[in-house]
């Protein structure tokens, strides 16, 4: 290979590994992210392609004929973008001719200036404060808490939301938002009581639902369908990024509880009445939809989500009123969520993780969590154990039915066929 080549197969292997890195930034999981790089690395004209993905970064070799070339790339903080995944999707499934370099970056620089936020600020607070309140009113607490709350989340969202916008350490805006969700939370209550119009003490513990909105829930199920294909690099990298975050979120929440008082449940209350699962359906739907907007879906994503998540949390809820224990109650909504999931996004023709995924965040058992931190921060160890351990098989059984759902529906990632590099071209559609 001559010296021309080789700095041509340097260009084209910069061209596909800033394909990942963007796939990567997007938030998806590695296997997007290796399938989509070996799809361009194949109309290339690569022989074969070796990437170890991580959350933050890509170590990728490159094999042409008996030259290789190792190229490392990173950044410095991720994100999630279902638009942008969308984007890319788009992109690498219609590639069905050999490509240039040049032509890939084009279409790369197209989706890194087209595909922006699709959502105002003033609108995601609104969002924020809704998918709380709604996550309020599935933990049966009272329509002046859910109200609260709502008021509380949206605070506490745009505090996070104008820190991100200054490209500031995700750490700190999580953090940030949660402190001011819950002084707002506090501060509001607080008011209320004096005016008689609630119990403070009754009301406090409604704080846990006002901080829902920093939860990492795309990259936790990210993480855990990864692991499930024994991907341990993007995996772990991608939990203890979400883990994380958790962690900063919950830290910050208990340091304000013990300075406020406010305590959190120390358990959810069951369905015991029926009617129950109307209001449950529509905070749902609502909730569900606000957190996708979070995640910058468009607006069929955000439906599709919405439908699919409400069905299968309200088969959680179905099996739970009828004597089911929660973690199979929370199998079988995840189950539910990643076939509906399946079947909508091929209809709508849109990657499957931007409906999934955004469907499944309104299970999450976000009062364990800030309980957990709570009862460890007071002394009380059983109930923090009790409440770590309530949210992790939780978050394990909702993650468990979507990978089951994925085995029982693609047949590519159930027996791990990536892209053959080997392989001719598919041809153009007609």
């Amino acid at each position: 290979m001559t010296g021309s080549d080789q700095h041509r197969m340097g260009v084209e292997a910069d061209a596909v590994l800033r394909l990942g890195m963007l796939y990567m930034g997007a938030g998806t999981g590695g296997y997007r992210v290796i399938r989509g790089m070996k799809r361009a690395g194949r109309a290339l004209g690569f022989d074969r392609l070796d990437a170890n993905i991580a959350v933050t970064t890509i170590t990728c070799t490159f094999h042409k004929g008996a030259e290789f070339r190792t190229v490392v790339a990173s950044q410095d903080s991720p994100g999630v973008d279902a638009s942008r995944i969308e984007a890319l999707e788009t992109l690498t499934h219609t590639i069905r001719h050999r490509i240039t370099a040049e032509w890939l970056n084009a279409r790369l620089d197209e989706i890194e200036t087209g595909v922006v936020k699709r959502w105002s600020l003033p609108l995601l607070v609104v969002a924020a404060g809704l998918a709380c309140a709604s996550f309020a009113v599935l933990n049966h607490f009272s329509l002046v808490d859910a109200l609260v709350v709502a008021v509380s989340a949206a605070a506490g969202q745009f505090v996070r939301g104008s820190l991100a916008r200054k490209k500031a350490r995700q750490l700190a805006s999580v953090s940030a938002g949660a402190v001011t969700a819950c002084l707002t939370f506090w501060v509001v209550i607080q008011l209320l009581g004096l005016a008689g119009v609630v119990s403070a003490q009754a009301a406090a513990p409604g704080f846990v639902a006002s901080v829902l909105f920093v939860v990492p829930g795309f990259p936790l199920f990210s993480a855990m369908i990864d692991l499930s294909r024994f991907d341990f690099a993007a995996g772990i990298s991608r939990l203890f990024y979400a883990v994380t975050l958790i962690a900063a979120a919950t830290l910050s929440v208990a340091l304000v509880s013990w300075v406020t008082g406010l305590e959190p449940p120390t358990h959810v209350p069951q369905v015991g009445d029926p009617r129950f699962f109307i209001r449950a359906g529509f905070a749902s739907f609502i909730g569900i939809s606000g957190f996708a907007l979070l995640f910058n879906s468009s607006r069929r994503m955000v439906l599709i989500a919405a439908t699919t998540g409400t069905v299968g949390n309200l088969a959680r809820l179905a099996l739970i009123y009828a004597g089911a224990t929660a973690y199979a109650g929370a199998f079988v909504g995840g189950l539910t969520i990643g076939l509906l999931g399946w079947v909508a996004a091929k209809k709508a023709r849109i990657p499957r993780t931007t409906t999934t995924i955004p469907a499944a965040v309104i299970m999450i058992p976000g009062p364990s969590m800030f309980a957990s931190i709570y009862a460890l921060n007071v002394g009380d160890m059983q109930l923090g154990v009790t409440a770590a351990a309530t949210a992790v098989l939780t978050v394990l059984s909702i993650g468990t039915g979507m990978v089951v759902a994925r085995m029982l529906t693609d047949r590519a990632w159930l027996y791990g066929q990536h892209i053959d590099l080997d392989a001719p071209l598919p041809p153009p559609a007609s």
